[in-house]
C-alpha cells in the first residue's frame, strides 16, 4: 500500500436507548430506604459516598440499616468543602473502592451536598468504565441544582467544574427532612438556585417566591416541595431537550459566569448559591445596558434579591479587571469571547433558535460593574 492510497471505513453505533430515572420527592425517604432501595441494588454491594459532616448526620447509621438487612456496605467519606472536589480525592476513592471489591455492578449512592454528588457522580462514571449511582442530596442546592442533570466534575486549579463528565443517575432521592438541619444561609444558598431557574423560565414561579418568601426560606412543607418540584421539573425538561449543553441547556448557567469569577477570585469562600445570586445581579445589570431587560424588571430583581442579602456592596473589594480575567475562563466562552445568558424579561432570556448564550462586550461587562460598584 502506498502513502497516498485511502481506505474509508465507517464505525456505526447504534444509538443509545432513552434513559428514565425517579425523581423522588418527600420527607423521611432515607429512613424508609426499603421501599426504593431494591430496585437499585441488584448486587446487595453499596459504596457509600459522603463527606464528613453528612457521614456523622446520616452516613454511618444508613450504612449500619444497609448491613444489618443483608447487603455489603462501606461508607467513604472525605473532608468536607469544596477543597475536597479534587482529582486527589478521587483516586483515593477509586483505590478504596478497589480494595473494597466494588466492580462495574455495584450501586455506588451520593450522599450529600454538592461536592458530594459532583464527586461521586464522576467517580460512578468512570469506575470501570460505569457504574449505577443514585443521588441523595442532603442540602437544598443540591436537591434543587447539582442532583439533577447528569453533570458531574472535580476542580482543577484552572476552574471550577472543568474535569467532568455527563453521568446520568439511575434516581434522585429528595427527602425535605434532611433540610432541617441546614442553617438558614444554607436554604438560602440552595434557594438562589431555583430563583435562577424562575428567572429564565417560568415568571409565575418567581412571582409565587416573592409573595411566599418567608414561608419558603422556613421549610414549610407545601411552599418548599412546591418550589422543589416546579424547579425541578423545568431543570428536568431542559436536560431532556439538551443533555450535554449543546444549546438550550446553557440557559441554567445564568448568574454562573460571573459567579465561577468570584469563586476563584475568594479561593471558594463565596457560598456557589450566594455567588450565583451576585452574579444574577451582574448579568441582570449587563442585560439592562445591553437593552434587552427593562429598568422595572431589573428594580424588581435587585429589589428582590436584596431582601436575600444580595447588593451591589458584596462586590467590594474585587478589581473589575481581575473579576473581568477571571470570566474569561469561563467553559462557555468561545472564541476568547465571554459568552453570557441575557435576561429579556422576568422568565424569558434572549433565545435565538434554541441558542441562549451570547458573546457580550467587554466594554458593557466593565459598564455593569461600574454601575454596581460606584
Amino acid at each position: 500500500m502506498t502513502n497516498t492510497q485511502q481506505v474509508d471505513l465507517q464505525v456505526n453505533i447504534p444509538a443509545k436507548s432513552s434513559l428514565h430515572y425517579p425523581i423522588m420527592i418527600a420527607p423521611q425517604l432515607l429512613t424508609n430506604w426499603q421501599s426504593w432501595i431494591k430496585d437499585y441494588a441488584p448486587s446487595k454491594k453499596i459504596i457509600i459516598v459522603s463527606d464528613s459532616n453528612v457521614a456523622n448526620l446520616y452516613g454511618n447509621n444508613f450504612c449500619k440499616e444497609l448491613n444489618s438487612a443483608g447487603y455489603q456496605c462501606q461508607i467513604l467519606h472525605f473532608t468536607a468543602g469544596e477543597a475536597s472536589k479534587s482529582a486527589t480525592t478521587k483516586l483515593e476513592l477509586e483505590e478504596k473502592m478497589f480494595s473494597f471489591g466494588c466492580d462495574r455492578h455495584t450501586l455506588c449512592i451520593a450522599l450529600g451536598g454538592g461536592v458530594v454528588g459532583d464527586l461521586a457522580g464522576f467517580t460512578a462514571a468512570t469506575y470501570m468504565r460505569g457504574m449505577n449511582y443514585i443521588q441523595i442530596p442532603t442540602s437544598l442546592l443540591a436537591m434543587i441544582d447539582s442532583s439533577v442533570g447528569g453533570k458531574t466534575a472535580v476542580n482543577s486549579s484552572y476552574g471550577k467544574n472543568i474535569i467532568g463528565a455527563f453521568w446520568q443517575p439511575q434516581a434522585v432521592i429528595m427527602d425535605t427532612e434532611l433540610l432541617k438541619t441546614l442553617p438558614r444561609e444554607q436554604i438560602i444558598n440552595g434557594f438562589f438556585e431555583a430563583v435562577k431557574i424562575f428567572l429564565t423560565l417560568n415568571a409565575e414561579q418567581f412571582n409565587f417566591c416573592c409573595t411566599h418568601l418567608d414561608a419558603i426560606l422556613n421549610l414549610e412543607q407545601a411552599p418548599l416541595v412546591q418550589v422543589l418540584r416546579e424547579a425541578v421539573a423545568l431543570k428536568a425538561h431542559v436536560v431532556e431537550i439538551d443533555e450535554q449543553e449543546q444549546n438550550l441547556r446553557m440557559i441554567l448557567n445564568f448568574g454562573h459566569t460571573v459567579a465561577h469569577a468570584l469563586e476563584k477570585l475568594s479561593d471558594y469562600k463565596v457560598l456557589h448559591g450566594y455567588a450565583v445570586a451576585i452574579g444574577m445581579l451582574v448579568e441582570a445589570k449587563i442585560a439592562e445596558l445591553s437593552g434587552l431587560l427593562g429598568n422595572s424588571d431589573y428594580k424588581l430583581i435587585s429589589e428582590f434579591l436584596a431582601k436575600l442579602g444580595i447588593t451591589p456592596q458584596l462586590l467590594a473589594g474585587y478589581k473589575i479587571t481581575e473579576l473581568i480575567f477571571a470570566m474569561r475562563g469561563d467553559k462557555k466562552n468561545k472564541n476568547q469571547q465571554i459568552v453570557l445568558v441575557l435576561l429579556s424579561g422576568i422568565g424569558q432570556v434572549k433565545n435565538i433558535d434554541n441558542k441562549v448564550a451570547f458573546a457580550v462586550d467587554e466594554s458593557i461587562i466593565e459598564a455593569a460593574f461600574l454601575n454596581l460598584m460606584t
